[in-house]
């Protein structure tokens, strides 16, 4: 009897097992904590960011580009090759180094050919690197700013041809450990600077010009070296001091170069990617703050190459700093990709938190990778593109259209799977985002999904959509959300 019993307790309990997991894999209960697939406009919020997600490709000491090619088809099939591999990165603008030490990438009539290219100064490669660089970059949806060093001029024992701007001007320059530099102080050297990038401007059809951190050089404001600048320093001086009237050069020709810029093609885009922190950049005689208190920049790019919680520059307290002094001017950080695996940088996972971080300031509006080699690498490569930026982005408004309100396209549901926009505004580009549930909440990302002039989409099932347009550099609002049941 007891073993009847026993027997019939576990058919009982076999029974309950075999039912319980019959009823569950028939009709599944739903979990209390689901919530709709469908967008509720009453009460979830859409989260849609526009983001620089720019990469300096550098050809000084030819790092990133042309390398070791010396075949010249071959460099220009490399940097198309860079270029479509940026664009899979979900990169959207090309800081392409076109200027160093006076030498050029591009077709000039004020600086030769640049050595890097053919191994001899003048000599025409027989293609031009900054036409194929924009040209690859504009089939993709790229941008391209082109990236120059304002003043620094090169080693004194570099052999320049007759047509160098060294051998042609030698009064205008300054030499400090053994290399040379413009003198911001003479008003030639601001007016040769404009012309520079306004030669650009009317020959390429770039969207930025982008200086860098080469300014008076490092050192020489505690310096006792010779810094023969005193002839210019006497007659334009004033009233000023040394180190104040070196100051106001940096913003005179910070300035001159704005107006130029503009005066070419105001829709062309002026930036600059000083060092990280502001007592660094002031020994180089130039003041970001200045710059953005005065609107004589489109954006900043300071480079912000330590981690967060360094000691005497934490990248947090660097990018708090710059966000609460950008006068509403867009901040683009520099990150330090060649530092991965050193101190600071053990993992991607500190490349993570600084672009998150990033994301929370309502100024820093992008980023800026140095440099190239650095993130088409392993692990970076698969991070950016996996994690970082899964998805492509518009480029954060700037110049004159950052602020410019323009009418959301209206979107409608077409039936089998198509959605169509609709504007009343010519010559624009249809972006479509679809929207994904931030965990449990009600808020929404938005993740782009199609850009371009059709303004038609075929989305999928039981998902949410929403639309914006974009007109030269201005994004509208985006339209109400759309779902395909």
């Amino acid at each position: 009897m007891k073993l009847l019993s026993k027997v019939a307790v576990v058919i009982a309990i076999a029974l309950f097992l075999f039912n319980s997991c019959s009823k569950d894999s028939i009709m599944p209960e739903e979990p209390d904590n689901k919530l709709p697939l469908q967008f509720d406009p009453s009460q979830d919020i859409v989260l849609i960011n526009h983001e620089l997600r720019g990469a300096w490709v550098t050809t000084a000491w030819k790092l990133d580009w042309p390398g070791n090619i010396t075949d010249l088809n071959a460099q220009r099939e490399q940097l198309i090759y860079l270029i479509d591999n940026l664009h899979k990165q979900n990169i959207n603008v090309i800081f392409f180094q076109v200027m160093t030490s006076c030498e050029a990438f591009y077709k000039s009539d004020i600086f030769p050919w640049s050595a890097y290219l053919t191994n001899e100064q003048g000599r025409d490669p027989g293609y031009d690197p900054l036409r194929v660089a924009i040209d690859a970059a504009h089939e993709r949806g790229m941008e391209v700013h082109a990236w120059m060093n304002p003043l620094r001029v090169g080693s004194v024992n570099t052999q320049n041809i007759s047509s160098h701007p060294a051998v042609k001007y030698p009064e205008r320059y300054c030499v400090y450990k053994n290399v040379r530099y413009w003198n911001a102080g003479l008003p030639e050297v601001r007016d040769f600077l404009a012309d520079a990038v306004k030669e650009i401007i009317y020959r390429y059809n770039v969207d930025g010009i982008h200086f860098d951190d080469y300014f008076y050089p490092d050192g020489l404001r505690a310096s006792t070296l010779e810094w023969d600048d005193s002839k210019s320093f006497a007659k334009y001086g004033g009233s000023l001091d040394i180190h104040s009237w070196r100051e106001k050069n940096i913003d005179l020709m910070v300035q001159r170069v704005y107006n130029a810029v503009k005066e070419a093609n105001e829709d062309v885009i002026f930036g600059i990617s000083p060092s990280g922190r502001r007592e660094n950049s002031i020994a180089l005689y130039a003041d970001p703050v200045s710059w953005l208190n005065n609107r004589w920049i489109d954006y900043l790019a300071p480079q912000l190459y330590w981690q967060i919680g360094h000691p005497t520059a934490d990248f947090y307290s660097l990018s708090t700093f710059w966000n609460s002094r950008s006068n509403s001017i867009p901040i683009f950080p520099g990150i330090a990709a060649y530092r991965l695996g050193e101190t600071g940088f053990p993992s991607v996972l500190e490349f993570t938190n600084q672009i998150e971080l990033g994301r929370t300031l309502p100024n820093l509006k992008g980023n800026i990778w140095f440099r190239t080699e650095h993130i088409l690498k392993e692990p970076l490569r698969s991070h950016i593109k996996g994690t970082l930026y899964k998805y492509p982005s518009l480029v954060a408004p700037l110049g004159k259209d950052a602020n410019l309100n323009i009418e959301a396209p209206t979107l409608s549901f077409k039936g089998n799977l198509q959605i169509e926009a609709s504007s009343n505004l010519n010559d624009v580009d249809f972006i479509f985002y679809k929207l994904e549930r931030i965990d449990l909440t009600n808020r929404w990302r938005a993740q782009l999904v199609q850009q371009g002039k059709d303004n038609t989409f075929r989305g999928e099932k039981n998902v949410n959509y929403i639309g914006v347009v974009k007109k030269n550099r201005a994004i509208s609002n985006h339209s109400s959300v759309v779902y395909i049941n």
